[in-house]
């Protein structure tokens, strides 16, 4: 079952715009740490990455939609590493639906509390909290697909 170059194209920028995001969520958790906000860096890092997860979303959504399911899920459960979907690429997806959530919450408090950060101990501790699970989860995210692809083969 060959792929097409929309689901190709799909697949790359799923991984792509993924790791996008968690570069920009990284970026915002670090800038979160330091004693003098960059606002407008932070807020500019939130909506790119917020924009590029929720892309990564939809792409990685069609993608398993119209060929993983029916045509590299098969493969590896039948093949040599079942577990690869059964742990891993569960987890993955379910994992992965938080991410924009908390992408989400992140941009709105940017963008919304953003001058209250710097005096608001709790706000900014919380901040670190959701950008530092964000950047965290989405590396762990992204090492499952490596592993998902390496079950593929």
């Amino acid at each position: 079952n060959k792929m097409s170059l929309i689901l190709k194209i799909s697949l790359a920028s799923h991984v792509i715009l993924g790791i996008i995001a968690i570069i920009f969520f990284y970026a915002v958790w670090l800038g979160l740490f330091k004693r003098k906000l960059n606002l407008k860096l932070l807020k500019l890092s939130s909506l790119t990455g917020l924009i590029a997860f929720s892309l990564s979303w939809l792409t990685g959504g069609y993608y398993y939609v119209v060929y993983y399911g029916s045509a590299v899920r098969p493969g590896i459960k039948e093949g040599q590493f079942p577990w690869a979907h059964t742990i891993i690429m569960e987890s993955k997806e379910h994992i992965f639906l938080f991410l924009p959530f908390l992408a989400v919450v992140s941009f709105i408090a940017l963008w919304f509390l953003g001058e209250k950060i710097e005096n608001d101990e709790k706000l900014k501790n919380g901040l670190l909290l959701i950008n530092g699970i964000i950047a965290i989860l989405g590396a762990i995210i992204a090492f499952s697909g490596i592993i998902i692809s390496g079950a593929v083969r």
